[in-house]
C-alpha cells in the first residue's frame, strides 16, 4: 500500500512539530481534548484523559514516539480510563529500530491500565512497527477500514476487538494478553503471518456473517488457540496454520467449537505440518565490522571484560588484553594454546592452557601472580574447559576428568573430585550447588566442598557446559540427547535431536532452550517440556554456543559465517562472513559483538542500517 502525505504533514515530520501548535518541551501532557487539525507527534506524549482526533483530521505519529496513557478509573469499573479516539485517520508508521510505544505511564505497569485506541469510522488506520501494551481493548474498531502489521501486542487484557471493520492483521506478535488475542465479528479480515502465544485465546470469532482468511499463523501455549462466541453456528475454514502439534488431532483439541458446545459451529483446519518460520514480525539482522585485531593462531575462546578491559587468549599461546578499540594494552605469553575462555573477577584474570597450567594474572598489566598445574592423562588434545568461581574457590575442569577447587587468592588447593572422563566445559555453578559435564557421559552434582550429591547418565559423552534452567539445569550430549534436570538431579524432560553436538552449550531463551549442532542445524525447544518449536539448517557444522540480543539469536559456523537468525520465529536475517570457520561463542559488550575466528582474528561488530556488512 503506498501512502500519500499531505506536504504539510511531511514538513511536520521533518520539523518534529505539531502543526496545531509548535512542541518545545521533552514531554508533552494531554488531558481532555480535541485535535481538529492535521497533527504531527513525536517525543514523548502522556495523556491523561481523552483525546480525540476528530472527522477530517490527521494524527501522524512519527517513529520512536513514546504515548503514555496515565491510569484514573474515574467510572470506577476497575479499568484506566485514558483514551485516544479517532474519527479521522491514524498513521502510526514506526519502524524496527524506532518502534511508536503505546503503553502505561505508571511505574508498575498492569493490563487495563488505560482503556484503548478507539477507532471509528475511519477511511484509514495504520500500525506499523508499534508496540502496544497494559490496555484494556488495545485497539477497538469499527466501521474502520485498517492495517495492523509488524506490532507486538502483549500484557493487555484483550489484543484488539473489532466490529463491522475491514482490517488486514499481518506479521504481529501477540502474547501474554489475559484475554483474547484478536477479538473481532461481522469483520471482513486476514489474518496471516502472526504469532500467538500464551494469551488466553488465540483468536475469538464472536459471529460473523463476512469473508475472512486466517492462515499461516502459529499458535502456541494459549488456552485456547481458537474459540467460537455463542452466536457463531456455520462452519469456519482455516488452512495452513500452525497449531502447535504435528498431528491434526492433537491440533484440533486446541480449537474451541461444536467438539466441546454442541450449540455453536465448527472449525475446518488444514494444519501447516511444522512451525512457520516467516510468522512474526519481519526483523532485519545487517551487521558491520567495528574493528579487528590480528593474534597469531586460531582464536576459538570467548573474549571476556570487567568493563575496562577485554581479554581474549589465542592457539598463539598468548593472552591479549585490548581497549575498547581492539588496541593491545598487554600481552601475556602462555606458552603453549589457550583455546578456553579467560576467567576475569576481582582485579584477577585466570586462564589455563594446553600444558596444564592455571595462572592468575593481574588484569591490568599481566603481571603473574601465581600458578598450579594438574598431571598429564590420555585426553590431553585440545578443547580444554573454561574456569569458574565458587565463593572463594576457582574451579578447574581438567582433560583428566579431575575438577580442581583452588584458593583464588594463592592457588591452593582446595579438594579435588574425579569423573571418569575428561571435562571440556565450564562447570554450571548454582546457590549451593556445582554441576560438571564429563566425557564419561555423566552430569555430576556436587557440594561446594566437592561432595557428591547426585550424578545422573545422561548416556553418551558430554563436551558442552551445562546451563541453568528455572530452578535447574539443561544439558545436551554428543548424541543430541537434551536432558532438563532439576536442582536434585531428578529428569524432568529430554528430548532426542538425532544429531550429534559438541561444544555448543545450550542457550535458555524466550522460555526456550536452543541448541546447536554438529550437522549444522539449530533448534528451539519449549523449555517446559522439551517438545520442538522449530529448527533452522545452516549447511555446517556449529560448534559455537549461540546468543540472544533484542530478539535476534547468533551463531557462528565452521564456513565462518556469523549467522542472524530471529529467535522468535526462526527466520534468517543476515549473516557476516570471517575469514575462517567461528568457535568463539559471541560477548556482547554495549552495542558491540565480540568473536574470535580461525580466521587468527577477534572480530567487533555492531548493528547497522544497512550501507554496509550483508543482510538477509
Amino acid at each position: 500500500m503506498r501512502i500519500f502525505l499531505p506536504l504539510i504533514l511531511i514538513l511536520g515530520l521533518l520539523l518534529g512539530g505539531c502543526l496545531g501548535g509548535a512542541q518545545h518541551d521533552p514531554a508533552r501532557h494531554l488531558g481532555d481534548s480535541l485535535i481538529s487539525l492535521d497533527t504531527v507527534w513525536n517525543g514523548t506524549i502522556v495523556i491523561d484523559g481523552t483525546v480525540k482526533v476528530a472527522k477530517g483530521a490527521t494524527l501522524v505519529i512519527a517513529p520512536g514516539t513514546d504515548i503514555r496513557f496515565v491510569r484514573s478509573d474515574r467510572d470506577q469499573d476497575g479499568l484506566g480510563d485514558a483514551t485516544l479516539v479517532v474519527e479521522g485517520e491514524l498513521l502510526a508508521i514506526g519502524n524496527e529500530r524506532q518502534p511508536i510505544r503505546f503503553r502505561s505511564a505508571e511505574a508498575e505497569p498492569q493490563p487495563g491500565d488505560w482503556l484503548e485506541l478507539r477507532v471509528d469510522f475511519s477511511r484509514n488506520t495504520e500500525l506499523r512497527w508499534c508496540e502496544i501494551r497494559d490496555s484494556a481493548h488495545t485497539l477497538h474498531a469499527h466501521f474502520t477500514k485498517g492495517v495492523m502489521e509488524d506490532c507486538h501486542i502483549h500484557h493487555n487484557i484483550d489484543g484488539t476487538r473489532l466490529g463491522e471493520a475491514r482490517f488486514v492483521i499481518r506479521h504481529n506478535l501477540f502474547e501474554d494478553n489475559l484475554g483474547k488475542g484478536v477479538n473481532f465479528r461481522n469483520t471482513t479480515v486476514e489474518i496471516a503471518w502472526n504469532v500467538f502465544r500464551r494469551n488466553r485465546v488465540g483468536l475469538f470469532l464472536f459471529e460473523t456473517d463476512r469473508e475472512n482468511a486466517i492462515h499461516h499463523n502459529n499458535f502456541i501455549a494459549n488456552g485456547d488457540n481458537l474459540r467460537l462466541g455463542d452466536f457463531f453456528t456455520g462452519t469456519l475454514a482455516v488452512r495452513d496454520n500452525w497449531w502447535g502439534h504435528a498431528e491434526a488431532q492433537a491440533a484440533a483439541e486446541t480449537i474451541h467449537d461444536r467438539k466441546q458446545d454442541p450449540e455453536i459451529g465448527v472449525v475446518s483446519i488444514d494444519p501447516a505440518d511444522s512451525w512457520l518460520v516467516e510468522a512474526g514480525p519481519r526483523r532485519s539482522g545487517v551487521l558491520k565490522e567495528d574493528w579487528s585485531f590480528a593474534t597469531g593462531g586460531f582464536v576459538d575462546s570467548s573474549a571476556v571484560s570487567d568493563g575496562q578491559l577485554l581479554y581474549v587468549s589465542s592457539w598463539d599461546g598468548m593472552l591479549y588484553a585490548l581497549d575498547g578499540e581492539g588496541q593491545p594494552t598487554w600481552k601475556a605469553e602462555l606458552g603453549d594454546v589457550a583455546d578456553a575462555a579467560p576467567l576475569v573477577t576481582d582485579g584477577r584474570l585466570f586462564v589455563q592452557d594446553w600444558s596444564r597450567s592455571v595462572r592468575a594474572l593481574d588484569s591490568a598489566d599481566g603481571r603473574e601472580l601465581w600458578r598450579f598445574a594438574y598431571p598429564a592423562s590420555p585426553a590431553d588434545d585440545h578443547r580444554q574447559g573454561g574456569l569458574a568461581r565458587s565463593g572463594e574457590q576457582l574451579l578447574v575442569p581438567a582433560w583428566n576428568g579431575a575438577l580442581y577447587a583452588l584458593e583464588l587468592a594463592d592457588g591452593t588447593p582446595r579438594w579435588e573430585y574425579a569423573s571418569d572422563g575428561a571435562l571440556r566445559s565450564t562447570p554450571l555453578v548454582l546457590d549451593g550447588l556445582i554441576v560438571i559435564a564429563s566425557e564419561d557421559g555423566a552430569l555430576h552434582g556436587l557440594a561446594p566442598d566437592g561432595r557428591l550429591l547426585w550424578r545422573y547418565d545422561s548416556g553418551a559423552p558430554l563436551r558442552a557446559a551445562p546451563v541453568a534452567l528455572a530452578d535447574g539445569l539443561v544439558a545436551v550430549n554428543r548424541d543430541g540427547r537434551v536432558v532438563a534436570l532439576s536442582r536434585d538431579g531428578a529428569l524432568r524432560w529430554q528430548h532426542d535431536l538425532g544429531e550429534e553436538c559438541f561444544y555448543a552449550a545450550p542457550l535458555v531463551a524466550d522460555d526456550a532452550v536452543l541448541v546447536a549442532t554438529a550437522a549444522g542445524t539449530l533448534w528451539k525447544l519449549d523449555a517446559a517440556s522439551g517438545e520442538p518449536l522449530w529448527r533452522v539448517a545452516v549447511g555446517s557444522p556449529l560448534f559455537a554456543t549461540p546468543l540472544a540480543v533484542d530478539g535476534v539469536v547468533l551463531f557462528g559456523d565452521n564456513c565462518g559465517r556469523l549467522n542472524l537468525f530471529d529467535l522468535l520465529s526462526g527466520a534468517r536475517l543476515g549473516r557476516f562472513s570471517a575469514g575462517d570457520a567461528i568457535q568463539s561463542p559471541l560477548l556482547q559488550l554495549g552495542r558491540q559483538l565480540i568473536f574470535g575466528s580461525r580466521d587468527g582474528k577477534v572480530h567487533a561488530l555492531e548493528p547497522t542500517s544497512g550501507e554496509n556488512g550483508e543482510g538477509a
